[in-house]
């Protein structure tokens, strides 16, 4: 498959709604559905609204969680005042990873991507899907390779973006809000720390049971197949509105299989969270520090922001 091994060389987790934005719309060219999905109701959650917070604790100075978005958007990379203040008195600065270029490297490499045992793609995700994934990719003249491991042809689709971004204003020669953030917190002279390692970001999916890998491009052949998911994702995350963006990635979830839904969730969302939370409150107890980590982290009764208030912190919105 001509081209998808490089495309994932450089993939992370972080830029998936990214990848998804610019990459689906061509790989679906000639499929167009004839009305986009209607969208989902904004829920009643927990830390819905906003994108900056302040951390306070019992004999230590303040912290702050920010919430990202993955994209190069000039409305995105301009930030709030507040925003600037926090950042500027922040003395660490921690992301959800800190890329090291050789670890990358060594993780997506053909022979990590490829499938081990005696079922190949086909065999996972039936012919009928197979036929899908088919058409699709000889759109863009390519063809599936029957060895790839399910979760790369679903990420090469568009991963767990589910809905296209349709006000997304890219800037191709500008780094997305995470990279930009992360150089000028290494500018600034801050230590700069990740949350999570490349082998745990690679790991998300690569661990994932085949079944719910198969699951999940299995769903996405058959929604993109049909009617065209849309909504201005870029504007509700300028407008702090993160129970909308919480609803979107809810309803892309129940598009899913029940069990499989349940494990990516976990895996991509609460368990991160966790570990978030346990690795950034050493950081926060040492110096004032700067948490940046995407936006669906932080709304609801798993995000990081009330994982935050259980453990006795009081977390104030600032933006």
């Amino acid at each position: 498959m001509t081209g998808v091994v490089d495309t994932l060389r450089c993939f992370r987790l972080r830029p998936l709604a990214a990848l998804a934005a610019a990459v689906l719309p061509a790989v679906l060219a000639g499929c167009t559905p004839p009305d986009p999905l209607p969208l989902p109701e904004r829920p009643e959650i927990p830390f819905g609204q906003g994108r900056l917070w302040q951390v306070e604790g019992e004999g230590l100075a303040p912290s702050y969680v920010f919430a990202t978005m993955h994209v190069a958007d000039r409305r995105v990379l301009d930030l709030p005042e507040a925003v600037e203040t926090a950042f500027g008195t922040a003395e660490i600065a921690a992301f959800e990873l800190v890329e090291d270029p050789k670890a990358v490297e060594a993780l997506y490499v053909a022979d990590r991507l490829k499938l081990t045992g005696d079922e190949d793609l086909e065999d996972l995700i039936g012919s009928w899907s197979f036929g899908i994934l088919s058409w699709h990719l000889k759109q863009r003249q390519l063809v599936p390779n029957i060895d790839v491991k399910p979760w790369v042809m679903w990420s090469y689709l568009g991963g767990e973006g589910g809905y296209y971004f349709d006000d997304l204003d890219w800037l191709p020669d500008r780094e997305v809000l995470d990279d930009w953030l992360e150089g000028r917190a290494v500018e600034d002279g801050k230590e700069v720390i990740g949350l999570e390692t490349a082998e745990e970001h690679f790991d998300v999916y690569d661990k994932m049971p085949l079944e719910d890998q198969a699951n999940l491009l299995k769903a996405t052949l058959e929604r993109y197949s049909k009617r065209k998911p849309s909504a201005p994702q870029v504007t509700y995350y300028v407008e702090g509105d993160l129970a909308m963006l919480y609803a979107l990635w809810q309803d892309y979830l129940s598009w899913l299989e029940p069990a499989s839904a349940e494990v990516l969730n976990d895996r991509l969302i609460d368990a991160r969270n966790r570990v978030m939370v346990d690795r950034a409150l050493p950081l926060m107890e040492r110096a004032p520090t700067f948490v940046a980590v995407g936006a669906l982290h932080l709304p609801g009764e798993q995000g990081v922001l009330r994982l935050l208030e259980r453990q006795g912190f009081t977390v104030t919105r600032l933006h």
